[in-house]
């Protein structure tokens, strides 16, 4: 009995060793296998990148410009660095909106592509609402109250200057907010003066605000409570029409719109205090 067992043991220990073997010989082709076919797709997959890259059904044919004004459509294409062998996959649109950006005119960029071999470039210029005088320049000034750049002879401009907003070259950024509050009320409201009418804007922060117009008009606004001041100066307009006097030139003070101060005639001019004939309203 006991050589049987002994027998058997051995036999039982063989066969598992067999199954063990099989089952490790079944894992390693199996490993091998993946590894194999993992390497040929990965083959396969470089073989067909650069079978694209090669390929003119995906080389740049068509960009489409939109948004400009400005900026003429040569002009983005020359920022963007935008060849004719360019593969519409493998452009660089980070470098690409960098170098767009580069030109002031422009706010923002955003490009998308359109496969097979279009890419479409969307931009949004800046918007200038006035220039303003700061270190002995003048430079363009956009909603945001950004100085973006130096006036030009060729830019198509016709703003109102803001003046009295640096002092030894610094500018007074509290002071330039209110004077956008004030861009942004002239450009909303619908009565006189209208952006047209201001040649000039002064700043000064202790007076408040002061505007110019291209009729020899000063008005002295001080800060805040635009609705009620202007209500008051057309009122006024209209009163001095019909008693026929002279509108051009004309001061009106209207810091304290309970008492409004008005010099009329050839001795308006453009300081507080100065003039021939004053009236008190």
């Amino acid at each position: 009995m006991k050589k049987r067992s002994v027998r058997s043991s051995i036999v039982i220990r063989k066969n598992r060793l067999k199954r063990r073997s099989g089952k490790i010989l079944r894992e390693v082709v199996l490993t091998v296998s993946i590894v194999i076919a993992t390497g040929l797709v990965g083959l396969g997959m470089v073989y067909s990148y650069n079978v694209i890259l090669c390929s003119d059904y995906f080389t740049l044919k068509d960009t489409t410009v939109r948004g400009t004004d400005r900026l003429s459509e040569g002009e983005v294409l020359q920022l963007s660095g935008i060849t004719g062998t360019t593969n519409i996959l493998t452009v660089d649109m980070n470098r690409m909106v960098t170098g767009i950006k580069t030109n002031p005119w422009v706010r923002d960029v955003r490009m998308g592509r359109e496969l097979p071999n279009r890419l479409v470039i969307e931009i949004e210029e800046r918007r200038p609402v006035a220039l303003i005088s700061h270190e002995q320049h003048i430079y363009l000034l956009d909603e945001e109250g950004t100085i973006f750049k130096n006036l030009d002879n060729g830019d198509r401009v016709d703003l109102p200057v803001m003046t009295g907003f640096s002092e030894s070259g610094v500018l007074d950024e509290q002071l330039l907010r209110g004077a956008m509050d004030l861009l942004d009320y002239l450009s909303r409201q619908a009565g006189y003066p209208s952006m047209e009418n201001i040649s000039e804007i002064r700043g000064d922060h202790l007076y408040g605000y002061s505007l110019y117009t291209v009729d020899h008009r000063f008005f002295v606004l001080g800060f805040g409570d635009y609705d009620k001041k202007f209500s008051r100066l057309r009122t006024i307009l209209f009163d001095l029409t019909a008693k026929h006097l002279s509108l051009s030139p004309l001061l009106v003070d209207l810091t304290d719109p309970g008492r409004v101060i008005v010099r009329h005639g050839g001795a308006a001019g453009r300081e507080r205090g100065d003039g021939r004939k004053r009236t008190d309203i």
